[in-house]
This record gives C-alpha cells, structure tokens and sequence, in this order.
C-alpha cells in the first residue's frame, strides 16, 4: 500500500518553485535520508553523523519534453522519475540543488547521452560498495558526469571519515553483516560522499548551490547571483 512521504502535501508547490529557478539537465539533488542497510542499520543517518552533512543522497537532473525527472539510484534500483512523483514517499524533507558553473550547450547534451546511457544499462544498486557493474548513490552521479569529463571529487577511505575510535567497530561490524547478508563496507577503495561545504562533492568549486529547501522551517532558499531569495510555502 502506497505510504506518502512528509513532503506529499508540499510536492506541488515545491516543484512549482524548482520550476522557476528553473532545474536543468546536469543540476544534482542533495538530500537528507532515512535509508537503512542490513539488520536494519540506519545507514544514511550514520553516513550523515560522520560527514558531518544534512545530507547522504545525490541525485542527477533530467530535462526532457517539458518534464523534469530524477534519476536516482537507491535499494530500488535505478529509475527515471517524474520530480513530483520522486517527492511521494520521501522519508526525510531536507535537501538542496547545485548546478556545474561551466555549464554550456555541448556539456547538457553529453550529459543527456550519459544519463539515457546509464539508464538502458540499468544497473542494480551496490549493496556491497564493491560491485563493478552495481552504483550506489553518489557512484552513479560521479559515474554519469565522469563520462561528460566532470569530477566532483569527494571520495575518501572509510577510516578517514569516520573517527578512529569507531573504525575497529565498523570494521568488526561489516565483516559480520557480511557473513549474514553478504553485504558489507569497503576498506580498501574510496567511496564517493555527499559531505559538506569543506569536504565531499559539496565542497567542489566546480559546481554552486541555486536551492536550498528546509524542511523544518518550511522554508526554500533561491540564489540568484551571490544572495538569495527567501521563500515560506
């Protein structure tokens, strides 16, 4: 049975003001999550804790036919959804938009090949962080602007995201949830992170921030040039 998100009722007047920034191909979505990984460990709130971000999901922007969709990669999968429908059933509400500063008409267009691309190959989300053919999230969107020649950075070894103290715990800990679902944390690779304005794909100087929405406050932030316009829904 369909369970809708906190942003259900706000969806359409959220989308109305994303409509008027307006979104592009290429814009990502930052955003907060609920997500859980094996036995139920709270894994976006963990990831958000150590990265010291509000946020543990990217996602890419498609502009196509006068429809904006969300190409997301999660436990679902990979799916192309309209940005409406993608607000349904949310479990958190905060996130933002950034867009890549040298944008142009030839980086869109590769943009748009890369996103159909990566659909028709329909990878399967990466529950081990360790599949070559799977993505998780922040994967994906590296993935999909790395083929365009866009590096956003933000990736880092586990033991030097998280403090040192809990390293040999989390180290202990997925070797566990390995031998019970076969699904575990990388040590030895980098893995790509939301982070913050100092640290992870946020801190990149190759992209800006255009929106900010809060969902405590109810409150949407519009940069326009260096300021912002301040919106209440």
């Amino acid at each position: 049975m369909f369970k809708p998100g906190p942003l259900y009722e706000r969806r359409k007047e959220i989308l109305r003001l994303l409509q008027e920034v307006p979104l592009r191909t290429g814009d990502i979505v930052y955003s907060a999550s609920n997500a859980t990984g094996p036995l139920g460990i709270p894994f976006g709130a963990m990831i958000q804790t150590f990265t010291k971000s509000p946020y543990s999901h990217a996602t890419l922007i498609l502009r196509e036919c006068h429809e904006i969709y969300a190409i997301d990669v999660s436990d679902w999968g990979t799916r192309k959804l309209r940005v409406i429908d993608w607000f349904d059933n949310w479990g958190k509400t905060d996130f933002c938009v950034v867009r890549l500063k040298e944008m142009n008409d030839s980086l869109s267009a590769c943009l748009t090949d890369s996103i159909n691309a990566f659909l028709r190959d329909d990878p399967s989300y990466d529950f081990t962080f360790d599949d070559v053919n799977a993505y998780y999230c922040t994967e994906a969107v590296a993935a999909m602007l790395g083929r365009c020649g866009v590096d956003l950075g933000g990736s880092f070894f586990i033991r030097d995201i998280v403090p040192k103290w809990f390293y040999p715990l989390l180290v202990a800990g997925s070797w566990a949830t390995k031998m019970l679902t076969n699904s575990s944390l990388p040590t030895d690779r980098p893995i790509h992170i939301v982070g913050n304005e100092k640290r992870g794909m946020m801190a990149s100087d190759k992209t800006k921030m255009i929106f900010e929405y809060d969902g405590q406050t109810d409150t949407c932030l519009r940069f326009v040039g260096d300021g912002f316009s301040d919106y209440e829904i």
